[in-house]
């Protein structure tokens, strides 16, 4: 029996485990707005990441068999009712932030968020360049990769697991989990008019809008480890995790672009 004391323990535990992800920190630091009018064109994101294999655990839902589950396998008459049962599988995959519709969403939101930050610039994806006029910044992102540098989620969940026991063990899961993700890859600046941009716009069946010729542009390139940290309830619902990830890493990408195009050579 469940003491008096306990339960409101167990009831905040039960609250702050099942909280959502947020993100933590102070958001990326931008300079106010010099007001310069310039044309920005940010080319959809490409990205040399490795191949990660992961353990994935799924689960399948098997039909009716035969035999009484009271009594053992294949014991008895009747049927038993459907089961589930775990699959694990290797799989091989790029990261989180070099998947196709990940780079999809992060250009869509760092071209959003580059011009709320600087409100005085002029700032297209590729498909607008056909309407700019003289002289554009071109900005290509590439993403290397990302991986997890922190976490304390491997300690809670041992905690759980122990505190269905012990449960003043519980107490350590009070807090949620947190993690840092930190994302490397690299931005390049290149400055072009706008009728020799027009001129080099190619098209790949991979990219969702035009990329860039930039054969012979010499670049302003900056190598970034750009990092996201979070916290989530243990038992939390997962799904809203990525779209955090997104903004979180978007709202640094940002910073980072306005800080390259700002940069004088």
């Amino acid at each position: 029996m469940v003491s008096r004391r306990v339960t409101p323990l167990l009831f905040i535990f039960a609250l702050s485990g099942c909280a959502t992800a947020k993100l933590i920190g102070d958001p990326a630091f931008t300079p106010e707005d010099p007001r310069i009018a310039r044309n920005v064109v940010i080319e959809p994101l490409f990205e040399l990441a490795e191949l990660q294999t992961s353990t994935r655990t799924e689960y399948a839902t098997l039909g009716t068999g035969y035999g009484n589950p009271g009594l053992g396998f294949g014991a008895g008459f009747g049927t038993t009712g459907p089961s589930t049962v775990a699959i694990t599988r290797q799989v091989s995959e790029k990261p989180f932030f070099a998947k196709p519709a990940t780079l999809v969403e992060l250009q869509h939101r760092a071209m959003a968020q580059v011009q709320v930050r600087r409100p005085s610039w002029r700032v297209t994806s590729t498909s607008g360049a056909q309407l700019l006029k003289g002289p554009v910044t071109v900005v290509r992102t590439i993403i290397e990769g990302n991986e997890t540098i922190a976490s304390d989620r491997t300690l809670k969940n041992l905690a759980f697991g122990f505190g269905l026991i012990i449960w003043p063990l519980q107490l350590f899961n009070i807090n949620p989990v947190e993690e840092t993700i930190r994302v490397y890859g690299l931005v390049e600046r290149f400055n072009l008019d706008a009728t020799s941009l027009q001129q080099r716009l190619v098209k790949y069946p991979s990219q969702p809008d035009f990329a860039v010729n930039l054969a012979n542009v010499p670049p302003l390139r900056r190598e970034f480890g750009l990092d996201v940290t979070y916290a989530e309830g243990l038992l939390a619902d997962e799904r809203p995790r990525p779209n955090l990830l997104i903004d979180g890493f978007v709202d640094r990408l940002a910073t980072a672009i306005i800080a390259l195009v700002e940069e004088q050579p």
